[in-house]
């Protein structure tokens, strides 16, 4: 490993030129960078030319900046648009808004303000992953040698899971995320506690105020904490008491900063005044046994214990409904069609097999690497790191497995330890025979990509599993045959415009293209794909499956004057094939009820419209 640390005397030597922060490694991660965003920025051109988001969230945080920007209250994140008059009270933290919203500013005297809306989707998503490869440097440039370093930064661009959180147009929160869990990791490599915990705690304060999805993460950073002050009972519980305290100032910060006194209700889906009062017991809790310091073992475990205890008791105590997570009081048909469809949300088997097998096998190659490094490290500070790094992402991969859009978190912490793993085995293979160096060159190529193995067999087999309709594969839901799907076809941008010249009406349609619907033209819609206007959400679904004249009459109780489907996209397919005789079905078919009118209002959009006349 001495060819690859940048730690030990002789290797110091070796590698110190490389490893200046001001020359070597972030002069290669700003490279790698740009190699990175140039290809998306190709591969996307259409797309961004377009505007056409991959994710309705990205859609509509687009629009939530929008309004904030037309007057709209900070602390008021209400979508008015969705669920009209009353709105639906989005989840969402306006943290991610600033970068959005200032960019916007700063462009719109240049460009207008279309223009500025473009080049800020496309430049956002790019520079938070250049904050996450210079974290992931960062921490690569500390250990290793500067190969190491690109290589941790390139690893970004094989991973689909991480990569599809920055791509062009992907403004929504789930890339800062991974920046905020990238910091805390960078914080637990600190070697002083008060700085380091400080960085862990403000760090998790900002993930968690963006997800409350990310309190199983912080109750991992907070455990490893603890464990160093079981470890080291001298260090008087620093690291725990230091992490903890900054976790409860600055959620409170931010929660009053960016949510003030209009929202004090108790809620599962956001960082709530329960959540408060809990990260405050802990942090109380954390300085009580920092002050103490019991001596034996059975008291700090007791100690810690209480605190747990306590701490499971003001959540569960005051919000009950918690315990089954933030979807748990959903309406059972919202659930079946729309949150048991959403395979990001769902375990890591559920989602595609190339997915599923990056998922699965990235981190473990992290995983081994990190265990590599820990065996062969000397000094005992540098083994207790990288033991906590081994922890860390055992940890983020289990969290990972479960539910699958997290799994992004395990790979960036699996980046450097996987990297110099990889290394460490090339520069092996460079002393071998020929033909064992390239069977070996497979092997390497086979973990720097774990779901390319995956996609090769399955474009092997393809020929074998396609049926008969023209060799595509057929997709299926709780078996039933939707057919074959392919890119839809459908321009939201023809069609907002074509809507804009007409005046502002209530529209109902499937989840997933009302927000594409609304932040490009002045109407409403009844529902869209966010929990917290499940009412809606029940309406669009039920609606779409029903009979005509039971939709007719969820149709005309939402008083919406345009019935809007885009036919070619996952949802509408689902809805009638699992209601064959419903509406949903029946407009798939060109065979609207006759209180359907069709109309061709935006031509060329490939979307379909009805006019609601009675």
């Amino acid at each position: 490993m001495a060819t690859l640390y940048a730690g030990g005397t002789a290797a110091q030597q070796q590698t110190s030129s490389v490893t200046d922060p001001a020359k070597g490694p972030y002069l290669r991660v700003v490279i790698t960078w740009a190699l990175l965003a140039a290809t998306m920025i190709l591969i996307n051109f259409k797309l961004i030319a377009t505007m056409r988001f991959g994710d309705p969230d990205d859609a509509l945080r687009l629009l939530q900046v929008r309004d904030l920007l037309a007057g709209q209250s900070w602390f008021d994140v209400h979508q008015y648009r969705v669920a009209a008059p009353e709105g639906v009270p989005m989840h969402w933290s306006r943290l991610v808004d600033i970068p959005i919203a200032g960019m916007i500013l700063l462009l719109r005297p240049l460009l207008g303000m279309a223009g500025a809306e473009q080049v800020t989707a496309v430049v956002i998503p790019l520079l938070t992953l250049l904050c996450a490869m210079a974290l992931i440097g960062r921490l690569a440039a500390r250990w290793f040698n500067d190969e190491v370093v690109a290589l941790s930064g390139l690893m970004i661009g094989l991973s689909p899971p991480v990569l599809c959180q920055f791509t062009p147009l992907r403004i929504d929160h789930h890339g800062w995320q991974i920046v905020l869990a990238l910091a805390a990791l960078n914080g637990l490599h600190a070697r002083d506690p008060r700085r380091g915990g400080l960085v862990i705690g403000l760090s998790l304060a900002a993930l968690l105020a963006i997800s409350i999805e990310g309190l199983p993460l912080t109750a991992l950073f907070l455990g490893i904490c603890v464990l160093r002050g079981l470890r080291h009972p001298a260090s008087r519980f620093d690291w725990f008491s230091s992490a903890a305290g900054s976790l409860a100032l600055g959620s409170a910060a931010i929660f009053l900063g960016t949510r003030g006194t209009y929202d004090l209700i108790t809620h599962c889906d956001a960082l709530s005044p329960v959540h408060l009062a809990m990260l405050g017991w802990v942090a109380a809790g954390a300085a009580a046994l920092r002050l103490a310091a019991p001596r034996s073992l059975y008291g700090q475990i007791g100690a810690l214990a209480l605190i747990g205890a306590v701490s499971a008791a003001i959540l569960f105590g005051v919000a009950p409904e918690c315990r089954g997570g933030a979807f748990v009081m959903l309406d059972p048909l919202v659930k079946r069609y729309w949150y048991d469809g959403v395979q990001e949300g769902m375990p890591f088997w559920h989602t595609s097999p190339p997915l599923a097998a990056a998922i699965l096998a990235g981190p473990l190659v992290g995983l081994i690497g990190a265990l590599w490094i820990w065996r062969g490290t000397s000094d005992a500070q540098s083994r207790t790191l990288w033991c906590d790094h081994l922890l860390l992402l055992a940890g983020a991969w289990l969290i990972g497995l479960v539910v699958a859009r997290a799994s992004a978190t395990a790979l960036v912490f699996a980046a450097v330890p996987a990297a110099a793993l990889i290394l460490h085995g090339v520069y092996r293979l460079r002393s071998i025979a020929i033909l064992p160096r390239l069977g070996g060159y497979v092997v390497v190529i086979s973990l720097l990509a774990p779901g390319l193995p995956v996609v090769l067999t399955m474009a092997a087999a393809s020929p074998l599993m396609a049926n008969t309709k023209g060799g595509k594969l057929e997709k299926s839901v709780a078996g039933v045959t939707l057919g074959a799907l392919s890119i839809s076809q459908c321009r939201y941008d023809v069609a907002g415009r074509a809507l804009d010249r007409l005046p502002a009406v209530d529209i109902f349609a499937p989840l997933d293209i009302g927000p594409d619907l609304i932040v490009r033209s002045h109407d409403r819609v009844v529902a869209t794909g966010h929990h917290r206007g499940a009412s809606g959400m029940h309406d669009v679904i039920a609606a779409f499956m029903a009979p005509a004249d039971e939709a007719h009459a969820l149709i005309r109780k939402r008083h919406a004057a345009l019935v809007v489907v885009c036919p070619d996209i996952y949802e509408p397919a689902v809805y009638a094939a699992r209601a064959p005789q419903g509406l949903m079905a029946d407009l798939l078919r060109d065979r609207p009820p006759q209180w359907l009118q069709p109309v061709d209002i935006a031509p060329g959009s490939h979307i379909k419209f009805w006019r609601v006349v009675n």
